[in-house]
């Protein structure tokens, strides 16, 4: 006997409450007209969700790849069968980006209206609420979305009578520090914002909490709640991009209830990264090891001069300009023209950073890296942007490599906006780049030398650099900059 329309649509709805993994699918064939490829790692999340949903977690951490379809289930999908299942739910959605939020949100509505959706249960949304940011159901439910630094008022995930057996909603936060900020001022506000602001936003303690991630810092996000930052215990499903069952779960995850996945060893999704495409994820490492391996503690690289612990133990918050006796600004130009190439392969980045010398109390004198303002570009866009540093810190000098062209970046340099009047001084680079950053590394060991706030990128290349691969000049710029004011060039400006 063939089912009724209606009986279809009320097994499809019994799938879909059921089985969330089904409807992930079922309204992505719908939007994209394709199917969703699903793998076995999709299965291991959607059970984490799944058990959010039947009161079974109420507090949950998923840390996977950049990639791997986790804002379509834990987001998107987790809100459209929360509100299939019960058009009352109230989800409060963060992200980094206010417009990766309201793009979410938006589509999650969209779902809701369609077609498909009221066949299975009809749940209209009012009419005077049609935003991407707050819109609400005719039954009460609704999505509230932004920015995880934006201000949340007037909404709470949840009602007062959830509990375990009543799914009202939860607060659903996707990749809340983007990994440009990883180990930021702007990482430590948004865990600080977390403890502040936004676990308040619950209606009760009861509603569920998702933080679902990509590792972008040892104290991201995910790291200070398993570290016991709020003091509540986090089921933890933590998923590499490479599985190793032999491993021992993390002991500093103090906060942390692991989760079994039952994956098999190896490659988490091999349709995505496998042993004939590694390559593509293993640099920098910095990267590999927190944003796929799920372990930013190990982003350290053997060989490296520098670790994470030595820059944090010698980093200054705030750094008085007008205190610092001499500054130098350095640029390392890569010798290309910036544009990128046939191959498509991008240019080289140029470094451009800027420190400062003083002499402290004891008499002793330390070095301090403030600006990093390395970029891409053509000569004339790196040289304007060197001068801008020099002119804006009234430095004491500008020093540019003339390993590539000669005397061309001085020239360069000369002829560039306010150039004519820079104290430039061209140096040569011989030896290795390791060889040249061992005492400024030593400076850093005797606690003498400093980053001020905090410079991502250059930090990221002090700790992973370990003199084979991809040549990083910022890193370079830093040595130069910081060997000129310790005074480690002889007087015909060669480095040895």
């Amino acid at each position: 006997m063939i089912a009724s329309e209606s009986e279809q649509n009320q097994i499809r709805y019994n799938l879909c409450i059921n089985d969330g993994l089904y409807c992930a699918r079922y309204f992505f064939k719908q939007r994209f007209d394709m199917k969703m490829i699903i793998s076995l790692h999709h299965r291991a999340i959607q059970d984490a969700l799944d058990a959010v949903r039947r009161g079974e977690i109420v507090r949950l951490i998923i840390n996977v790849p950049p990639g791997y379809t986790k804002t379509e289930l834990a987001v998107i999908n987790f809100i459209v069968q929360g509100l299939l299942d019960n058009p009352m739910a109230r989800f409060l959605h963060l992200s980094y980006s206010a417009a990766l939020a309201l793009e979410n949100s938006s589509t999650a509505r969209t779902c809701i209206k369609s077609e498909k959706f009221q066949e299975m249960r009809e749940v209209k949304t009012r009419d005077d609420s049609d935003s991407k940011a707050k819109w609400w159901t005719e039954q009460g439910g609704g999505v509230y979305a932004t920015a995880t630094g934006g201000q949340v008022t007037g909404f709470r995930a949840g009602h007062m009578n959830h509990d375990k057996d009543n799914f009202t909603g939860a607060l659903v936060i996707d990749d809340p520090s983007k990994p440009g900020d990883a180990g930021g001022e702007e990482m430590e506000n948004s865990n600080r914002r977390f403890g502040d602001t936004v676990k308040s936003r619950l209606a009760v303690e009861e509603v569920p909490i998702i933080v679902i991630m990509q590792r972008v810092h040892k104290n991201d996000l995910s790291g200070f709640l398993l570290k016991g930052g709020n003091g509540q215990m986090w089921h933890h499903l933590n998923l590499p991009v490479i599985i190793d069952n032999s491993e021992e779960y993390n002991k500093d995850y103090t906060h942390g209830i692991p989760i079994n996945h039952g994956l098999p060893e190896g490659w988490l999704w091999e349709k995505k990264h496998n042993d004939n495409n590694k390559e593509s994820i293993l640099t920098p490492k910095s990267v590999y090891w927190s944003q796929y391996r799920q372990k930013p503690e190990k982003a350290n690289v053997e060989g490296a001069l520098w670790t994470e612990a030595l820059i944090d133990q010698t980093r200054v918050k705030s750094l008085d300009f007008t205190t610092l006796e001499r500054i130098a600004v350095s640029v390392d130009p890569s010798g290309d023209d910036g544009k990128i190439k046939k191959e498509g392969k991008k240019p080289d980045q140029i470094g451009i950073v800027a420190a400062g010398k003083r002499t402290e109390e004891d008499g002793i004198e330390h070095y301090y890296l403030f600006s990093d303002k390395s970029r891409f570009g053509s000569p004339s866009q790196w040289a304007d942007e060197s001068v801008d540093l020099y002119w804006k810190y009234d430095a004491h000098v500008l020093l540019g490599e003339k390993n590539y062209g000669g005397g061309m970046v001085e020239t360069i340099i000369l002829n560039a906006k306010n150039g004519s009047n820079v104290n430039y001084k061209g140096i040569t680079a011989t030896g290795s780049k390791i060889a040249r950053a061992e005492p400024v590394a030593a400076l850093f060991e005797q606690l003498r030398c400093h980053i001020v706030g905090y410079l991502p990128e250059l930090e990221d290349q002090m700790c992973t650099y370990n003199g084979a691969g991809k040549s990083p000049n910022n890193y370079d710029a830093a040595v130069h900059a910081v060997r000129e004011l310790a005074g480690y060039y002889p007087k015909e400006v060669r480095i040895y």
